[in-house]
């Protein structure tokens, strides 16, 4: 029926007045119905009217203006409509509408009048027809004559038959047919009499969704001040008056403010949603809540593959859907209005069901070829313990993502763990897979513990060597009890595969060599190396690697850069998509860097470190940032760029809350280190604070080198000793001879974890002997230093380094100047202090020369940020009566703070050069990169910046940095 306050009902043909309603948008279809109103009553013209729309788009409004404009004006309007679901008897809506009828003329008067809501007892609807025909030919001889039908779709076919034969019989009256139906309604007589009508020229109206701003005028009118608590929710209504009627009248009957649309868990949100679908055919409203639980983006052959459906039977539903505005169409897609529409449907299905056609949909995917990788996030959501299929997803996922995103693996991995519970040799394969992920991202506690699992109940020999290989891999001691049986029960068993056999035996020795524990002179490493039988690269790599630094520990430096240099052509070999994660590839390539390196070359040098560094940060693969950030800080360290080292050494610590207690005595490190990488972290520090004049750093290193003192670790141990001999050079204090020694130890080593030490560490050992009274200590350190030289005659550091020692302990000025000469441009803090010795050697007999010498190495301390060496330098200079320039003590111009307009530490690195005016190529030198690498950097800083020249950039640089620096 036609409710009330749209449409009013009459009587006895008597016109009731119809309530005002809010006219808001389809100007363009009142005007239509406005004209065809006017050519019944003027020219007693009429004819038909097919109102369209979705539900909820005003056609009943529309109805309620054409009776509006009709009845005032003297024509007689008859309103009617059909009810869904309510069995009335036939041509119920024709005589709601007619009111009582005549009776038959072969009827008794008395006959003519019935109850409301009963109807007459004809012998067949014909006949009720021929009455009504009859009764509409009697008022439209009175006056014009205007019967309006809302709901066509819901009236009974013999409505519509009587529909279609009136029209066509009383079309010479003046009588006006408007009719009213919903879009893409699957009744076929609804469809038939449309299309017959249509045929025989009936006007058709569409009535379309309003446009945003007629919404909110609507809105506006309807809520006034509290129209803005509506906007919210406007995406839920689709431009539908009816919608949006509803939506305002559930606002207004609620008290306090609301807030956003909450999904799933907003009454009003989901009384729209209820009420559009409520609105909808079966097949549609089935459609629409499928669809919803599919996603945002879907095509039509894959919803009607889990509608279990053809393409065809969905055209009249999607119709149906499309015209409501519920979804929209792409070119290839279907995609809901706005996601809030799509959350408010999806709400309203039972978590099972939802459930049930998401699975269904991925497995429709999974067999449609759609990549694992893909659908994992869903699968380990949807998935059961148990379910055997979706942990064989879940694990080829994680298998595919593990090269490129090993945190997303880990994840997957991790859920298929625990789907797979209740199957125990399963669980351990898994687990034995997720083991390397889980320390490669940074969760070494959980790796390490869940490898004890399977270690002490493997499910197979093959799984047990593996997870015995990955324990090796992170370094330090097995957390397993009896760690040398498991090793001989892994390298002994025949179901090992000899490739893994042969790469547990390398990286065993590889980490005891990295650890210290491998102090042999070439016998034992030589005889464990020729077991292993196997010919894969990695393994080939590891040996490689492993005979590198037993030659850099017989001081062979010149047979390690051999041994080191088909390092990349060895990782080339290897799966492009794994190698770069392997641990035994990240040491082998830090430990060519550090060679090349000690060689002069660092450019080659620093171009492999950022290339790992950026792999690491770009993949998540936390476990080797400190490795990569301790190798870079080395390189700026050696390139007399201390600031730069020292930012660099801070973040390879971060974040320090979540650092875990070292072993016994070896001081907190970062989570996923060994102690002999922390070692090497913590000399680094030192050597920065020792040229900076940091105490406080200083003091830290130098509380955390008495831990490592009194620790188990051999190469803590050494490591410790070593920053003794810095601390007592800055504090100007003796060591003892145990001291020394052991810190002699720690530089005819050579290394320490995968960083080469320095070559000028020797000068220091004998200037901190010379200082404490052991002569004969600082004379065997210059002896180990002329013969290292002598063994690697093509490395100028070594040749360099030997000069400075024998100069310091002679005494000889001449020598000392050749050292300098020796260092060159490479090493500028080197070089500055063999010219401050020189310096202080001449000093007492030729004060021109040494006065030359202590400005140029107060030039280069100052230019690497060696506060304490220049203030030392400064000193001398003093004494000589000589006043240093301003600008010469002046500290170099500072480097912009790390989060400067969101440029890297690259790019600032870069910008800070050019825009004191380096050229690219300048830059590269400077900084160890190559002028591709430099120009690729200062393009990304264009981009950031928003300056297009040279010029630009040196400007905002002044402005921003060097002008705060010197305020400061």
């Amino acid at each position: 029926m036609i409710q009330a306050t749209d449409i009013p009902p009459t009587t006895d043909g008597a016109a009731v007045p119809v309530p005002a309603a809010v006219p808001r948008g389809h100007g363009r279809q009142r005007e239509q119905i406005l004209q065809r109103v006017l050519r019944l009553l003027h020219r007693e013209e009429g004819g038909v009217l097919w109102i369209e729309g979705p539900a909820g788009a005003g056609k009943s409004r529309l109805l309620a203006f054409a009776a509006e404009e009709a009845a005032p004006a003297g024509a007689l309007v008859l309103t009617g409509g059909g009810v869904a679901g309510h069995g009335m008897p036939p041509l119920a809506p024709l005589l709601d509408a007619l009111g009582p009828l005549p009776a038959l003329r072969s009827r008794e008067p008395g006959s003519a009048h019935r109850e409301p809501g009963t109807y007459p007892e004809a012998g067949s609807p014909y006949q009720l027809m021929r009455q009504v025909e009859d009764r509409l030919r009697d008022l439209a001889h009175d006056r014009p004559l205007v019967v309006v039908l809302d709901d066509v779709q819901h009236c009974d076919e013999p409505t519509l038959l009587a529909v279609r034969g009136l029209t066509a019989r009383l079309a010479g009256l003046p009588l006006l047919w408007v009719l009213a139906a919903r879009s893409h309604h699957d009744v076929p007589a609804v469809e038939s009499l449309r299309r017959d009508l249509l045929t025989e020229r009936a006007v058709p109206l569409d009535v379309p969704a309003l446009d945003p701003e007629a919404v909110r005028l609507l809105v506006r009118d309807l809520l006034g001040p509290r129209a803005a608590q509506a906007y919210p929710y406007l995406p839920l209504c689709g431009g539908l008056p009816g919608a949006v009627r509803q939506l305002c009248a559930l606002l207004a009957s609620r008290t306090g403010t609301p807030g956003a649309v909450r999904t799933g868990g907003d009454p009003v949100a989901g009384a729209v949603a209820a009420r559009r679908l409520d609105q909808l055919t079966r097949h549609a409203k089935e459609l629409v809540l499928i669809a919803s639980a599919l996603g945002d983006s879907l095509t039509v052959r894959h919803l009607s593959r889990v509608l279990g459906c053809g393409e065809s039977a969905l055209l009249r539903p999607l119709g149906e859907v499309l015209a409501a505005g519920l979804m929209r169409a792409g070119q290839q897609h279907l995609a809901f209005a706005h996601p809030s529409v799509r959350d408010a449907v999806v709400a309203t299905l039972p978590p099972p069901v939802r459930l049930s056609v998401r699975r269904r949909s991925v497995d429709l995917r999974l067999a449609d070829g759609t990549p694992p990788a893909v659908l994992a996030a869903e699968i380990a959501e949807l998935a059961e313990p148990g379910d055997e299929h979706a942990i064989r997803v879940l694990a080829t996922a994680a298998r595919e993502l593990a090269p490129h995103s090993p945190a997303t693996a880990a994840a997957h991995l991790r859920r298929a763990v625990e789907l797979s519970r209740d199957a125990a040799p399963r669980r351990m394969r898994l687990a034995a897979r997720l083991i390397p992920l889980l320390w490669e991202t940074g969760e070494a506690d959980e790796a390490r513990a869940l490898a004890r699992e399977v270690v002490q109940v493997p499910p197979d020999a093959a799984t047990h060597a593996r997870v015995c290989l990955e324990l090796t891999r992170m370094g330090g001691r097995f957390p397993v009890a009896e760690a040398e049986a498991h090793l001989r029960r892994a390298l002994g068993h025949r179901g090992v595969p000899q490739p893994v056999k042969d790469q547990l035996l390398s990286t065993t020795l590889l980490n005891r060599l990295l650890a210290g524990e491998a102090e042999e002179a070439g016998g034992a490493l030589a005889g464990s190396l020729a077991r292993a039988r196997g010919t894969h690269p990695l393994n080939d790599l590891t040996q490689r690697t492993l005979r590198s630094m037993s030659a850099c520990h017989r001081q062979r430096w010149t047979e390690a850069l051999g041994h080191s240099e088909s390092v990349p052509a060895k990782v080339a070999e290897l799966d492009p998509a794994y190698g770069a994660a392997l641990p035994e590839v990240v040491v082998s390539t830090v430990w060519r860097a550090a060679l090349l390196g000690l060689a002069g070359d660092g450019t080659a040098a620093a171009e492999l470190v950022e290339g790992g560094l950026a792999d690491a940060e770009q993949r998540g693969r936390r476990a080797y940032l400190p490795l990569w950030r301790t190798a870079r800080a080395r390189l700026l360290l050696d390139g007399g760029r201390l600031p730069e080292a020292a930012r660099e050494l801070a973040a390879a610590q971060e974040p320090a809350a979540a650092r875990e207690p070292a072993a016994a005595g070896a001081g907190p490190r970062a989570s996923g280190t060994s102690a002999a990488s922390e070692a090497a972290m913590v000399c680094a520090r030192a050597r920065i604070a020792f040229h900076t004049g940091d105490d406080a750093e200083l003091e830290a290193c130098s509380a955390l080198a008495e831990a490592c003192l009194e620790g188990e670790d051999r190469q803590s141990r050494r490591a410790g000793a070593w920053i003794a001999v810095l601390t007592a050079l800055y504090r100007d204090e003796a060591l003892t001879r145990h001291q020394l020694g052991v810190a002699a130890a720690h530089l005819r080593r050579g290394f320490l974890h995968a960083t080469c030490l320095d070559a000028g560490d020797v000068v220091l050992l004998v200037a901190a002997a010379l200082a404490s009274g052991q002569r004969d200590m600082a004379a065997a350190a210059v002896e180990f230093a002329e013969e290292r030289a002598r063994l690697n005659p093509g490395l100028p550091l070594f040749a360099g380094a030997a000069a400075h020692a024998r100069g310091l302990f002679a005494r000889d000025a001449d020598l000392l100047a050749e050292a300098a000469e020796f260092h060159g441009a490479a090493r500028p803090l080197l070089r500055a202090r063999a010219l401050e010795d020189a310096g202080e050697c001449a000093a007492s007999t030729d004060a021109g020369t040494a006065r030359s010498r202590f400005e140029e190495a107060l030039r280069l301390y100052t230019g690497c940020g060696a506060q304490r060496d220049a203030r030392r330098v400064h000193g001398r200079l003093r004494k000589l009566g000589i006043r240093p320039l301003g600008a010469a003590c002046a500290a170099a111009p500072a480097a912009p703070e790390p989060e400067w307009r969101g440029l890297t530490r690259s790019e600032l690195g870069v910008v800070r050069l050019i825009a004191h005016g380096a050229t690219n190529r300048e830059a590269a030198e400077r900084l160890f990169l190559s002028p591709h690498t430099v120009n690729t950097h200062l393009r990304h800083a264009f981009e950031k910046l928003g300056v297009r020249s040279r010029v630009q950039l040196a400007r905002l640089y002044a402005r921003e940095v060097d002008s705060a620096a010197v305020s400061a």
